[in-house]
C-alpha cells in the first residue's frame, strides 16, 4: 500500500520483525473489526428518522445563523451518519467514543450502508495509515461537534484547564438566556429519542393502561473531568492569581463549569433555585469532612413508568419516559418537572408520581407540587423524620400529613407519622393509628369554586358522617352504623369555626400541595411506594456501572461537557429501553413455552382485515387491485 506521503507500508512490514503479529492486526491496533450488517444500519436509520431530530437540527442551525456555509471543503460525515452510528454503538454495548465511531465509518460498513448514510468509500491504499485514520477521525469529530454546538449551553473551549481568572470572566459574562434556550434543546433531543423507543412497543404494551404512573429519581453521572470550582472561593482565588506575576506557578482549574459536587453519602443534597449564587459546599461548611463523601459530575433525573393499578404485575416493561442531565444540587424540583412534562408526550393520561424524601417531602410547593399537579400528576411520597407535617389550618382545623383533620382528633393519631419514623412506635401500631385517624378527616362539601375556595365541613355533619361528636347533632337520615366517638377531653376549650359553622372555606391550592394519591401509611400506599421505589432503583442499577448501559463510567464517553454527556446519555437510555422491551417479549414467550401454550394468531378486526389502517400501520391480507383508468379526466366546470 502507498500512502499520500509516498511511504511504502508493505515495505516497512518486510523490514520489521513483527513476530506473531499479522499486518492486519497492526493496522487495526489489535482489534477484531467485524462488519456491521446492513439490515441493522437500515433499522437504526429508520429509528433516527422516527425521532424527527434531523429536521430540528436543521431548524436550530437556521435560528442560530449557522445554516450558510462560509466556504471550504464540503462535509463528509452528516448528522444522520453520526446519530445512526451512536445508536449502533449503544446497541453493541461499546464505549461511545469518537474513535469507535471513526472505526465504524472507516472499516465496518457495507457498501450499501455507505450509500444509505451518504459516506464515501475509504481509500484502500490508505487503510490503517495514520493520515487516513486522522482524516476519518477529524471528519467524525467535526460532525459530532456540529451537533453538540446546536445544543451546548456552555460555548467555551473545553480542551484546556482554566485559571480562576478565566473562570470568573466566563461566569460574569455567562448568558443565562442562551443557557436556558440551549438546555431546552438538549432536553428535547433526549425526549425525542426516548419517545421513539417507547413507540417501539406494540400497541397492547403501550396501552396496557390508559393512565400513566411514574417513579422519579436522581442519580450520579461521572464527568470525564474531575476538577470543579465553587462560587464561594472564586473571587478570592481569582484575586490571588491576578496578583501572581509568575504565570507558571498557577495551578490548573476546572475545565467544565457545569461539573459540580454530588453528595454520595453522609450529607444532604441541595436543591437551590436555578441561577442562584449560593454554592452547595457553603451549606455544608460546618459539617465534618469525614462524614460526607462527594463525587464530581452531573445529576441525571429519570422518570420510569410503573403500574399503580396492579403493583408488581408484568403488564408492560418499566421504560424510562423522561430524562434530563443537569448540574448537581441546582433545580432538582425543576428537573423533575421537566421529566414529568416529557412523559406526557406519550399520550397517556398522568396518574400517580412516586418519589423519595428528596422531592415532595422536601421541596417548596410552588416549585414542585403546584407544577406537577397542574400537569395532572398526583404526588405519592414518604415523609422525613425531622419534620412533624402538622400545621394549623383556617377555622381551627389541622393539616396533618396529606389531609385536613378535626381539631378533636386524638393526639396519638396526629403524631403517628413522626413517632413511627423516629422509632417511638412499631409498624403495626403506626398502621393501626393511621386507619383509626381516617374517620376524623374533614368532609368536602362542594367542588372548588371560581376563586379556588373549597368548603369543608366537620366529619360529624352531613348525610354520611364518619364520627360521632358530643357538640354536633347527627342527621336523622344518617345510616345507623358504628362510628368512632369524639372524646370530651379532646374537644378544644375554645371552639373555632369548624366546630360552630356548617362549613369552612379552604384554599384549594393549600389542600393540593399536601395531598397524596394514596393515604400515607396504609397498606395500599406502602405496597405501591415500595414497588415504585424498587422499580426505579432497579433501573438505576441497570443503567449504571455493571449494567446494560454502564452510563456512570466516564471513561466510556470521554468527550467533555454537559452537552456531549447529555447526548450520550440519550442514546444509552434509549438502548436500555429497547433492551427492556425485548426482554419483556422474551419473558412472555418463555412463559408460554413453559406452560405448553401454543401461540395462535389473534382474530383480526374487520377494519384491519379488510381495509388499510394508517393509524395502526396494518394492511389487509386481501389485496384489492386498483384499476387506474386510461381515459382523460373529466372537464372542469
Amino acid at each position: 500500500m502507498i500512502t499520500n506521503g509516498a511511504v511504502d507500508i508493505d515495505g516497512l512490514f518486510e523490514e520489521l520483525d513483527l513476530g506473531g503479529i499479522h499486518p492486519d492486526e497492526l493496522l487495526s491496533k489489535g482489534k477484531i473489526l467485524t462488519e456491521m450488517p446492513h439490515y441493522l444500519v437500515a433499522r437504526a436509520v429508520v429509528r433516527v428518522h422516527e425521532t424527527g431530530i434531523l429536521r430540528r437540527l436543521t431548524r436550530w442551525r437556521q435560528e442560530d445563523g449557522m445554516d450558510q456555509s462560509v466556504g471550504g471543503r464540503p462535509m463528509i460525515v452528516h448528522d444522520l451518519a453520526v446519530l445512526t452510528g451512536l445508536l449502533l454503538l449503544a446497541g453493541e454495548k461499546k464505549p461511545l467514543l469518537i474513535t469507535e465511531l471513526r472505526e465504524l465509518f472507516q472499516h465496518r460498513l457495507t457498501p450499501e450502508s455507505r450509500v444509505l448514510l451518504d459516506l464515501p468509500t475509504p481509500s484502500v491504499s490508505f487503510v490503517g495509515h495514520l493520515a487516513e485514520e486522522k482524516r476519518w477521525y477529524n471528519n467524525t469529530y467535526n460532525a459530532f461537534h456540529r451537533i453538540v454546538d446546536c445544543m451546548n449551553p456552555y460555548p467555551y473551549d473545553m480542551r484546556y484547564a482554566k485559571t480562576h481568572v478565566e473562570i470568573k470572566h466566563l461566569v460574569d459574562n455567562h448568558d443565562a438566556v442562551r443557557e436556558k434556550k440551549f438546555t431546552a434543546r438538549l432536553d428535547e433531543f433526549t425526549e425525542r429519542f426516548l419517545l421513539m423507543s417507547f413507540n417501539q412497543q406494540s400497541r397492547k404494551m403501550r396501552r396496557a393502561h390508559r393512565k400513566m404512573s411514574l417513579s422519579i429519581d436522581q442519580t450520579f453521572i461521572a464527568s470525564p473531568t474531575t476538577k470543579v470550582y465553587t462560587r464561594k472561593t472564586l473571587n478570592a482565588l481569582a484575586a490571588q492569581e491576578a496578583a501572581q506575576n509568575d504565570q507558571g506557578k498557577l495551578s490548573p482549574g476546572a475545565v467544565d463549569l457545569a461539573n459540580n459536587y454530588y453528595v454520595k453519602s453522609g450529607g444532604t443534597r441541595g436543591n437551590d433555585r436555578p441561577g442562584t449564587v449560593i454554592a452547595f459546599d457553603a451549606k455544608n461548611a460546618n459539617r465534618e469532612k469525614k462524614t460526607t463523601e462527594f463525587q464530581q459530575g452531573y445529576a441525571l433525573t429519570i422518570a420510569v413508568r410503573v403500574d399503580h393499578e396492579k403493583p408488581g404485575s408484568n403488564r408492560f416493561p418499566h421504560l424510562i419516559l423522561g430524562a434530563t442531565l443537569a448540574t448537581p444540587n441546582k433545580g432538582v424540583s425543576e428537573e423533575a418537572i421537566k421529566v414529568l412534562t416529557s412523559a406526557k408526550k406519550t399520550g397517556l393520561k398522568p396518574a400517580l408520581v412516586d418519589t423519595d424524601k428528596e422531592y415532595f417531602a422536601h421541596a417548596l410547593s410552588d416549585r414542585l407540587h403546584t407544577p406537577a399537579i397542574n400537569l395532572g400528576y398526583i404526588p405519592s411520597t414518604d415523609y422525613r423524620k425531622d419534620r412533624e407535617y402538622r400545621e394549623d389550618a383556617p377555622g381551627g382545623a389541622l393539616y396533618v400529613n396529606d389531609g385536613l383533620f378535626c381539631p378533636a382528633t386524638p393526639k396519638p393519631m396526629l403524631t403517628a407519622t413522626p413517632d413511627y419514623l423516629n422509632n417511638r412506635i412499631d409498624k403495626a401500631t403506626f398502621q393501626a393509628r393511621v386507619h383509626a385517624r381516617l374517620p376524623y378527616r374533614l368532609i368536602r362539601k362542594e367542588k372548588p369554586d371560581a376563586r379556588g375556595k373549597v368548603p369543608m365541613m366537620c366529619p360529624a355533619l352531613g348525610a354520611s358522617p364518619t364520627v360521632v361528636c358530643p357538640i354536633r347533632e347527627m342527621m336523622k337520615k344518617a345510616a345507623k352504623k358504628s362510628r368512632p366517638e369524639v372524646d370530651h377531653n379532646d374537644i378544644p376549650t375554645k371552639l373555632d369555626d369548624i366546630c360552630k359553622q356548617h362549613s369552612v372555606s379552604f384554599e384549594h391550592a393549600e389542600i393540593q400541595k399536601r395531598s397524596q394519591g394514596l393515604v400515607h401509611g396504609t397498606e395500599e400506599w406502602e405496597t405501591f411506594h415500595h414497588y415504585a421505589r424498587n422499580g426505579i432503583e432497579s433501573v438505576n442499577a441497570q443503567i449504571k456501572t455493571g449494567g446494560t448501559a454502564d452510563i456512570q463510567t466516564a471513561s466510556r464517553r470521554r468527550t467533555r461537557g454537559i452537552a456531549a454527556a447529555s447526548i450520550f446519555s440519550a442514546f444509552l437510555l434509549t438502548q436500555h429501553n429497547l433492551t427492556r422491551i425485548t426482554d419483556f417479549i422474551r419473558e412472555i414467550l418463555d412463559a408460554k413455552k413453559r406452560s405448553g401454550q401454543r401461540g395462535t394468531p389473534a382474530k383480526r378486526r374487520s377494519r384491519d382485515a379488510n381495509w388499510t389502517n394508517a393509524y395502526t400501520a396494518t394492511s389487509p391480507s386481501l389485496q384489492i387491485p386498483i384499476i387506474i383508468s386510461s381515459a382523460p379526466p373529466p372537464l372542469l366546470t
